[in-house]
C-alpha cells in the first residue's frame, strides 16, 4: 500500500530522459566550468571578464549546488514514481531556473544589453540552455505529459 499523499504516475520517457539524464549532464557540465573555468561562465553576459578570488568562491559553491541539483535528478527521480517528488524536485530546480533569469537580467541591463540583438553567443547559449530546462520543469508541473497510473484492478 503506498504511503499517505503518495501519488503514483507514469512519467513519460521524455520527462525521464530530460530530468534523470540530460538535466544532471548540464548540472556536472556546468559545474566542471564553474570549478575549472571560471572565466569562460563568467563570460556568458560579461563581455571581457576579470575573474577574482571572489569569483572563484561563489563560483566553486555554486559548482557544488550545480552537483547537487545533478546528483537528486539523477538519483531520487530514478528510485520514486512518486509525483509529488518529482514535483517537489522540479520546483526547487526551478526556482534555481529563476535566479538565473533574474542575475542574467540584472547584468543584461547594467551593460544596456537587455536588446536580444546586441546579444553574443555566450549569452544566446546560456539563455537557451537555462531556458529550455525552465519550459520542461513548467509542462511537467502544468501536468502536461503526465498521467495517473491507471488501476489493473476495476471494482464491478
Amino acid at each position: 500500500m503506498p504511503a499517505p499523499g503518495h501519488s503514483s504516475v507514469n512519467i513519460s520517457f521524455f520527462y525521464r530522459l530530460f530530468f534523470t539524464w540530460i538535466d544532471p549532464i548540464i548540472c556536472v557540465w556546468g559545474a566542471y566550468m564553474d570549478f575549472f573555468d571560471p572565466t569562460l561562465v563568467l563570460s556568458s553576459h560579461i563581455p571581457q571578464p576579470t575573474a577574482d578570488i571572489g569569483h572563484a568562491m561563489i563560483l566553486k559553491q555554486r559548482g557544488g549546488g550545480m552537483l547537487n541539483f545533478g546528483f537528486i535528478s539523477a538519483v531520487l527521480l530514478r528510485y520514486t514514481n512518486d509525483l509529488k517528488i518529482w514535483r517537489i524536485v522540479q520546483i526547487a530546480d526551478f526556482v534555481v531556473d529563476l535566479a538565473y533569469f533574474w542575475a542574467a537580467w540584472d547584468v543584461l541591463s547594467a551593460q544596456q544589453r537587455l536588446d536580444p540583438s546586441t546579444w553574443r553567443a555566450e549569452d544566446w547559449g546560456s539563455i537557451a540552455i537555462t531556458g529550455t530546462a525552465t519550459m520542461t520543469r513548467i509542462f511537467f508541473l502544468l501536468g502536461i505529459g503526465v498521467e495517473p497510473k491507471r488501476n489493473a484492478y476495476k471494482k464491478t
